[in-house]
């Protein structure tokens, strides 16, 4: 038996939707390469050229953020990247084996306390338009926006990037003569309020959700290792613990992050350094026994003449039976080359870590910590973002 069978389609009209969604295509690749333009105009050209073989969600933007420098004057440059410029180039370091991020600036301005930027003169200019508040008549437990969430390391960073970009601008306003500089405060503003509709449009233009009740901990976490790693002698710190150190914080009562932290506060203590701390706890995949698996990632404050006295301490404190294989180092301390990589590397496996620590306890416990003052201002940044967003 013989069957025909016929298609859905009727005589051209297969022909006819290839030629619009071709005449689509090419509407949609118009308009971006138009919106290119503008964003090489304003940003310039090396940003399109940035590749990352790994699978991230803004490096692209990141990088666009970074290039976005090179307008601000002179004077607010050296400002912003004071303590930067006071540092020469650096080696790639060995957190877990060789890094697979890009090396960007991680450079954080003195931001501005009020909605105004103001000059030396008492003169003062709005850096972006006030929200409407609500009207007699107006339903006051409804807002025009929903709340938006971060949920990814990706959109807090890229977020948190846009907002100190725009921040970083008007510091830059600041150390210019609103009436020598007219022009190029202008310029400033326009590029402002374009970072911040970029971000409205990105993120959303609601408050962002509830720190305590929405936000999961991983980000929480990822936003006190960003703020920390902002700071001028801020530092990242790797420690591959022994194995009398790691199965001692495996037994402690109150939970391994919080045993490991005091020690390592002890240790500064010792040496007259205090700082804030924020790290991860984290198990290796390799299953060597040489080693226990159990290691840290975090950040801290140290001078920097003062790197190799805290890692003696460290290693002293913690890692003393740790056998180093190739370059693994048992305590590994250096600059910051990227704040928001540094803090999404950290928390990269926060689930992974919480299930093994539960595994292995019996009970929950978080396989991180950080310093209380460290949560506020975190809480504090992220409350400030979602103030900006719904501006």
């Amino acid at each position: 038996m013989t069957f025909k069978h016929q298609s859905p389609f009727k005589e051209g009209e297969v022909l006819e939707i290839q030629a619009r969604l071709l005449e689509s295509a090419n509407r949609l690749h118009a308009e971006s390469i138009v919106d290119r333009g503008r964003y090489r105009a304003l940003f310039g050209t090396d940003w399109f050229e940035h590749i990352e073989e790994q699978d991230d969600s803004f490096a692209d933007l990141d990088q666009l953020i970074a290039e976005s420098f090179q307008e601000l004057p002179e004077s607010a440059l050296e400002k912003i990247s004071m303590a930067s410029a006071k540092n020469p180039p650096i080696e790639a370091g060995l957190f877990a084996g060789t890094p697979s991020y890009g090396l960007l600036s991680s450079r954080m301005p003195d931001l501005p306390d009020s909605d105004n930027v103001k000059f030396s003169g008492g003169q003062s200019i709005p850096h972006h338009p006030k929200r409407v508040e609500a009207g007699v008549n107006a339903n006051p437990g409804r807002s025009k926006w929903r709340a938006q969430s971060i949920s990814t390391p990706g959109k807090a960073g890229l977020v948190a990037l846009f907002q100190l970009s725009h921040s970083e601008r008007l510091v830059a306003i600041s150390e210019l003569d609103p009436t020598l500089d007219h022009d190029q405060i202008q310029g400033l503003l326009k590029t402002a309020d374009f970072l911040h509709k970029l971000a409205q449009d990105y993120q959303g233009k609601g408050e962002l959700l509830d720190w305590a009740k929405f936000v999961t901990p991983e980000i929480k976490q990822f936003f006190r290792l960003l703020l920390l790693c902002k700071r001028p002698e801020a530092k990242t710190i790797t420690i591959r613990l022994d194995h009398d150190s790691a199965e001692a914080a495996l037994a402690a009562p109150r939970g391994p992050a919080n045993y490991l932290a005091e020690i390592i506060k002890r240790s500064l203590a010792k040496l007259g350094i205090e700082t804030d701390l924020a790290f991860n706890l984290e198990f290796n995949h390799t299953g060597s026994t040489e080693n226990h698996p159990l290691h840290i990632h975090g950040a801290l404050c140290i001078p920097d003449g003062r790197v190799d006295e805290v890692s003696k301490a460290l290693r002293s404190a913690l890692a003393e039976g740790y056998r180093q294989r190739y370059s693994n180092l048992a305590v590994h301390i250096e600059k910051p080359r990227s704040a928001q990589w540094w803090a999404a590397y950290c928390i990269k496996e926060y689930l992974i870590t919480a299930g093994n620590l539960e595994a292995e306890r019996g009970r929950k416990n978080r396989p991180n910590y950080a310093t209380q003052q460290l949560t506020q201002q975190a809480k504090n940044f992220y409350k400030g973002i979602g103030t900006w967003l719904a501006a």
